[in-house]
């Protein structure tokens, strides 16, 4: 059960982070100054900052009793380079639609 627990939070953080990155750096205002390809890297650190810092506050995989205790930063890190396969697929997509949408208006 707890490997439910762990794969269904990094889904949701992943998808969370996804979709409100891709709102923020979607935005004409956004868009305009900076140009599509510097409001995507913008939305990609935005993502990852997110996923991270939610990862961080949710800690998914709580360990006792290792013989060198990690800081729970050094465990987030790679949980967050692991849920990387899930958001930056619907950052990219999401963000590709939100650009050529706001685009046409």
């Amino acid at each position: 059960m707890t490997v439910f627990f762990f794969f269904a939070t990094i889904l949701l953080v992943s998808i969370i982070s996804a979709i409100v990155a891709a709102g923020v750096a979607a935005q004409p205002p956004l868009l305009s100054l900076m140009g599509p390809f510097s409001a995507g890297f913008l939305g990609l650190a935005i993502c990852a900052l997110l996923a991270t810092g939610l990862l961080f506050m949710l800690d998914p995989d709580p360990v006792t009793g290792l013989d060198a205790p990690l800081p729970r930063l050094m465990r987030t890190l790679p949980i967050t380079g692991l849920a990387a396969v899930l958001w930056l697929p619907v950052f990219l997509s999401l963000f590709g639609r939100l650009r050529r949408v706001r685009a046409a208006e």
